[in-house]
């Protein structure tokens, strides 16, 4: 049926339709205003319970750096730069000398301690602070199996044994740890790596190994001077050096590019210390996957083919594992994490040591005086002499001051149960933090111009000379995790300087700006330099380097 609609009446129904429309639209605009009212008053009551209520109620826990965006927090900021967030929280808490103090980041509620006494009871409490769950974290992440992390962990039967002896009946994880020192400390198995690094510097530190590609051995130099990026170099040299020292040549017959993936992923390492989603971290994934992999053939070979040449820690540790019933898949992992233990650190010093010096040339005259009496020639014959603080005071100077300067890392424990540091209630479940970098740029501990590269703060005073033995100095970590490998790192890195410093002069090609640290992404211990900011240097030799 037909309905003829009048002028009059299509009017009107336009009209209602209009004035229906615009009610809906004002109901939905109310509901919106409302909405946002509602999350406002939510927010502020939020807000004064987590700022001003609680804290009042609870004067004994740590006081929290304020934020804005619940579980977010200081996420973004703690992403960007981490060492910066913490020095705008000291300096927010600094006019009621609160410490330690809290911050959340990405939900995750972190106390941290800044006051050296207090860091000093953060070492030595391994009871209600643990660093397991870090190190089963970071095993997960790169592949181990739930029975392997359970194994390593679990207490030994305290019960004679052969292999390395194990009375106390410690985990696998903390026994590698003792092994480490076995191996690492002052001794005669460090002695029998003092040897290699020796040889290995007199060998491969000319000019012809330099400008060249091969790392093999060419005999007498043959050109005078070769330019290079220090950066680059400074990676390659060590890596090698560090891997031959564990492995022998074996591993490079394996993988001849497993120095070079090393190198890739730890510029990247910050992704893993972050767990990443691996569809998010190819960059990192990649180059590891790879080394687990050729890790995996290594320990495939035939033992005759490889434990000749591998350090008495490398064959021990595997020993141990195998015997603990750790399959080939799993031992390439905790070998891989050993591998990137030894090589992450001792590459970037030398560069930043070598960097600093070039801009203060003035201490390379002071070093090559110092330590010209453990060269016979052009070669060195005493690492030792190098490494003794009475004997070359300069060298050690510029040693901490690197290690001051450069240091990034800080220590994290969990709190595995309600604790009392510095005087305020640590609730279990939340994490701690000492920040190394923080301690170490405070002028109450450095003195003077906390940021400068300034060797001479460690020898003017008394205060000075006694700056090592401060509770605030922490290069290496504290407590059971302290680095194991602080004696040999510092062999390493100063007789490589040496050597270049008794053979070659070395300058920046140009006028390149200082190199700026990467301080925006964590490493375990030496910062990295800004991507792209390497810069090319001239290597010359010294005429009178046999004088």
């Amino acid at each position: 049926m037909l309905v003829d609609f009048s002028l009059e009446d299509t009017v009107a129904l336009t009209r209602h339709l209009l004035l229906a429309v615009e009610d809906h639209a004002t109901s939905h605009s109310i509901l919106r205003g409302l909405l946002c009212v509602v999350i406002v008053l939510a927010w502020t009551a939020w807000r004064c319970w987590k700022f001003t209520v609680y804290p009042w109620l609870h004067p004994d826990e740590p006081k929290e750096l304020p934020y804005f965006i619940p579980i977010l927090a200081h996420g973004a900021s703690f992403f960007k730069d981490s060492n910066g967030l913490l020095e705008r929280a000291r300096r927010y808490f600094a006019s009621t000398g609160t410490t330690p103090f809290a911050l959340t980041a990405f939900g995750h509620t972190f106390y941290v301690v800044t006051h050296p006494k207090d860091s000093a009871a953060v070492y030595r409490n391994t009871e209600s602070l643990s660093f397991d769950e870090f190190v089963q974290a970071l095993m997960r992440f790169n592949g181990n199996d739930e029975w392997t992390i359970k194994n390593v962990h679990q207490p030994l039967p305290m019960t004679t044994k052969a292999g390395f002896a194990n009375p106390e009946g410690l985990s696998m994880i903390n026994l590698t740890q003792r092994m480490h020192m076995h191996q690492l400390h002052p001794g005669e198995r460090m002695a029998v790596f003092q040897l290699q690094i020796r040889d290995w510097l007199n060998r491969k530190l000319t000019l012809d190994l330099l400008a060249s590609t091969d790392s093999t051995d060419t005999g007498q130099s043959s050109v005078d001077s070769v330019e290079l990026p220090l950066y680059q170099w400074t990676s390659d040299w060590f890596v090698r050096l560090g891997q031959h020292l564990y492995f022998g040549d074996v591993l490079e017959r394996v993988d001849p590019e497993y120095t070079d993936n090393f190198v890739v992923f730890d510029e990247v390492i910050w992704k893993m210390l972050y767990q990443y989603p691996s569809l998010l971290c190819r960059d990192m994934t990649v180059p590891r996957d790879r080394m687990i992999a050729s890790m995996k053939a290594y320990l495939q070979l035939h033992p005759d083919e490889r434990r000749g040449q591998a350090a008495w820690l490398i064959n021990s540790l595997e020993d141990e594992f195998r015997g603990l019933g750790v399959d080939d898949n799993n031992l390439a992992i905790l070998f891989f994490h050993l591998y990137f233990a030894i090589n992450t650190n001792s590459r970037k010093t030398s560069f930043w040591v070598l960097t600093h010096m070039m801009r203060n040339p003035s201490y390379i005259a002071a070093f090559r005086s110092e330590t010209a009496p453990a060269f016979d020639g052009d070669d060195l014959v005493d690492m030792a002499y190098i490494q003794d603080a009475d004997k070359c005071p300069t060298v050690d100077a510029i040693w901490l001051e690197t290690l001051r300067v450069a240091g990034w890392a800080a220590s994290v424990r969990l709190v595995a149960r309600d604790v009392v540091i510095g005087g305020k209630v640590l609730r279990a479940g939340n994490r701690i933090m000492v920040p190394h970098r923080l301690l170490h740029f405070d002028s109450a501990f450095a003195g003077d111009e906390p940021t400068a590269w300034r060797p001479g703060r460690w020898l003017d005073s008394d205060a000075g000379r006694k700056m090592h033995k401060s509770p605030s100095w922490h290069p290496f970590g504290g407590g059971k995790t302290v680095c194991s490998g602080r004696f040999l790192a510092k062999g390493m890195v100063m007789a490589f300087v040496s050597t270049i410093l008794r053979r070659f002069d070395i300058e920046a090609v140009g006028n390149p700006s200082m190199p700026q640290p990467d301080v925006g992404r964590p490493v375990l211990g030496i910062i990295s330099v800004m991507e792209g900011q390497d810069y090319r240097v001239k290597v010359t030799r010294r005429k009178e380097a046999s004088a």
